[in-house]
């Protein structure tokens, strides 16, 4: 795929279990994330372990990973006392960063943002990945943990 195109990443899914207990705080807990796309959107979803939290700030994320390795994405969700203040996405290579405005949504044990694909310029039908949870500027919890990577998509 041209470094250029866009991502189609079509129909596709990706799901990353978390071991439960294994967060370094207190206030959150990831039991999974997903990735799906519908080939126009990629949908983020975080589920916890508890209710998410409704105090503090408390950041979503994933990093996205070109098959080739030669672009690199974040997308985030990021809730202040339980209330969205941004949604967004950040080309890493170039700290470019785009808002998104359809608005993410935190509600009972999970919360969930799109994407749109268009932005994800580069990134491929195929890609590695992984989620972050940090709360106060502190990381939280990661799926799956460490530096290992999930495929999209999943097997």
């Amino acid at each position: 795929m041209e470094p250029s195109a866009v991502s189609k990443a079509a129909g596709g899914e990706s799901i990353c279990k978390d071991k439960a207990g294994d967060s370094a705080s207190k206030v959150v807990d990831l039991a999974q994330a997903r990735l799906l796309s519908d080939g126009t959107e990629l949908l983020a979803t975080f589920n916890t372990v508890a209710n998410v939290p409704t105090t503090g700030t408390v950041l979503y994320s994933v990093r996205a990973w070109s098959a080739a390795g030669s672009k690199e994405y974040q997308l985030g969700a990021k809730f202040k006392d339980g209330k969205e203040i941004a949604t967004f996405l950040v080309d890493v290579g170039s700290g470019q960063q785009e808002n998104i405005t359809n608005g993410a949504v935190a509600a009972g044990k999970q919360v969930s943002g799109r994407y749109p694909l268009a932005k994800l310029e580069g990134l491929g039908d195929k890609f590695e990945w992984s989620a972050k949870v940090t709360v106060d500027g502190t990381e939280a919890d990661r799926c799956p943990g460490g530096d290992v990577r999930s495929r999209f998509p999943g097997a």
